[in-house]
């Protein structure tokens, strides 16, 4: 039996209870779906059928002289993935045909998020960090800091989470680290061969157990050294001011600065971008994971305190795309681009 795309659409937007406006635009994507006429049901979906209805939304909001058509075509994109991928999470199809890349558009309200571009350049910049005065630990300042910029994109960190910059914070310590397959909560019952990471939300104080991918686990391995203490701090390198020290990273990186869309200026990059740029890249990867792996709040009692959703952020975390920079440790090059294998200054 066939099922409709309207169908499946009116059972998400019930299902994720989402907000008039939200609503509103998965009716739009539906009618420009029933507009286009081929009537596909959401079973027989293949790339090329969203290839070509996407073109043709494309298509239709340059003939309605439309003032950023690649962000109209951007937007049902978007839309239909988040269907999609909520109708095979409930078995409503065997799996998820691959979505055609997004157009390119105009950033209208300003872009929030460090593309990955961005995120390879200011990782490659670490390595010229200067040497902070009086620095005694065992690894370049620098060092530190790729690792934390691996774990902010893999996990949305508070600044409070990774460096200790007031008294309240509960930064990540050594016996925070498991190495163990099996997860140190037990009722978690998913194994990570990477091992796992404990912290608690600076904002909330909400406990996390998330698996480490390989590329975690490899910079957190990196540096671990002999004799280390469970209760020291993981990261070093922070100092009092961290989102002074990432200026200066940005400013070494040769990173833009971001536009303000509401002053018209620009300004530098913040370090809780970074947990923007976190949950940017989970919802492009599996729309609606951001909620989970970045702990926000969640309407309804069912879902805060039955529903099982460690799933969700485990296939996450493991599965996410990295940016090609944070790659290469875990392949084992730790001074060259994985990439072209250009080698970089040690400057530290």
């Amino acid at each position: 039996m066939s099922t409709s795309l309207e169908s499946v659409v009116r059972s998400y937007v019930k299902a994720q209870e989402l907000s008039s406006r939200s609503c509103d635009e998965h009716s739009s994507t539906v009618r420009k779906w029933e507009r286009w006429g081929e009537g596909i049901p959401i079973e027989s979906m293949t790339r090329q059928n969203l290839r070509d209805f996407l073109e043709w939304v494309h298509a239709q909001a340059v003939l309605n002289d439309g003032t950023n058509p690649g962000r109209t075509a951007n937007k049902v994109r978007e839309n239909l993935k988040a269907v999609i991928s909520w109708a095979w999470e409930q078995d409503l199809i065997g799996s998820i045909p691959r979505f055609p890349k997004p157009k390119p558009q105009r950033d209208v309200a300003g872009r929030h998020y460090l593309t990955k571009s961005e995120l390879n350049a200011l990782y490659f910049a670490a390595y010229g960090l200067a040497r902070p005065r009086g620095w005694s630990h065992p690894y370049p300042v620098g060092s530190y800091w790729r690792a934390a910029l691996v774990l902010f994109f893999n996990y949305g960190f508070d600044t409070g989470t990774v460096w200790k910059t007031d008294s309240s914070h509960q930064p990540i310590l050594w016996r925070h680290i498991s190495w163990q397959p099996i997860s140190p909560d037990s009722q978690t019952r998913e194994r990570s061969r990477w091992g796992w990471i404990f912290y608690r939300r600076t904002k909330t104080g909400k406990m996390f157990v998330r698996p480490m991918n390989r590329v975690v686990h490899a910079h957190v391995k990196s540096l671990q050294y002999d004799g280390c203490n469970p209760d020291a701090p993981v990261f070093e390198g922070g100092s009092s001011r961290p989102a002074l020290r990432f200026k200066q990273l940005c400013t070494l990186a040769g990173v833009e600065p971001r536009l303000n869309i509401e002053s018209g200026k620009k300004e530098f990059w913040q370090l809780k971008d970074l947990r923007k740029t976190c949950a940017t890249y989970y919802d492009e990867h599996i729309p609606g994971s951001s909620v989970e792996i970045l702990g926000h709040y969640i309407r309804g009692i069912t879902y805060r305190h039955y529903a099982h959703r460690d799933p969700l952020a485990v296939k996450a975390i493991m599965t996410i795309p990295q940016p090609s920079a944070f790659t290469g440790l875990a392949r084992g090059i730790s001074d060259m681009c994985p990439c072209c294998r250009r080698p970089f200054s040690a400057a530290e």
